[in-house]
């Protein structure tokens, strides 16, 4: 991927003097954050050599700065450009220049950096979705049942709408998780003199920011006596007839 040159050229006009040398490298940071809530990233250059070089510095949001690292003579040296993880946020790294890029490495990452070489580092932040799905399983019915609510309670970290859910209705909650060591959760649902509800693999859910949760409330229906008896009732009396009649037909005979 190639970047715009323009913000380079602007700010060469106040680079020092020395920035110009032959003795350094030209690196040049692009941060894209529109829409993300975030206005800046501290962003971190580092270049290993006998005297290795460490910088911090912030990027505005939608801009670009440059900064230059001294490179010793020789065969070329490793630098990478990086920034702290963001909870919530995606992080990309795109690179391109003089050096060579390595795509699978942490941030932007130049091996073979030489004096006089330019490269560029774009960091793309995306916001990146934090869910909670629960499933529901019924176990002791055959039949389709009716869709039960189930309440997810975060404590003090966010308070979310009770939602139907059933067997083939799985209900997903979006979370907005904001701190880096997530938070905890649990899915209730309100009792039923119909079935048993277990919410055991629903509780103590430790959410982390782009995490996508899932967990299953299990329903076991309860059969009611009066059920039974309806069910069951005429072959039980029928049993008992045959049984007292039986006995009686024994009775004359003997």
């Amino acid at each position: 991927m190639r970047f715009s040159s323009r913000p380079l050229l602007a700010l060469l006009v106040f680079l020092p003097a020395f920035a110009l040398a032959e003795e350094i490298a030209l690196f040049t940071v692009d941060v894209k954050l529109s829409g993300t809530g975030v206005d800046r990233l501290v962003v971190r250059l580092e270049c290993e050599s006998e005297t290795p070089l460490s910088l911090e510095f912030p990027v505005p949001v939608d801009s670009s700065r440059s900064y230059t690292a001294p490179v010793p003579a020789g065969s070329g040296t490793r630098c990478s450009i990086t920034t702290a993880p963001l909870p919530g946020h995606q992080l990309r790294f795109l690179g391109d220049g003089g050096s060579q890029f390595e795509a699978d490495g942490p941030g932007c990452t130049f091996t073979g950096v030489m004096r006089g070489h330019s490269n560029f580092c774009q960091i793309q932040v995306e916001n990146q979705d934090t869910s909670l799905t629960v499933f529901k399983h019924w176990i002791g019915t055959s039949k389709k049942e009716n869709d039960v609510t189930v309440i997810l309670d975060c404590g003090d970290d966010g308070s979310y709408e009770p939602k139907p859910v059933n067997s083939d209705r799985p209900v997903t909650w979006d979370l907005n998780v904001n701190d880096a060591d997530g938070f905890l959760c649990g899915v209730s649902e309100p009792s039923d003199d119909s079935f048993i509800a277990d919410t055991s693999d629903c509780q103590e859910l430790l959410i982390l920011p782009g995490a996508r949760e899932e967990c299953t409330v299990v329903n076991t229906k309860v059969v009611k006596m009066i059920e039974m008896l309806n069910r069951y009732g005429l072959f039980i009396m029928i049993g008992v007839f045959m049984v007292v009649g039986g006995l009686a037909a024994r009775k004359v005979i003997g």
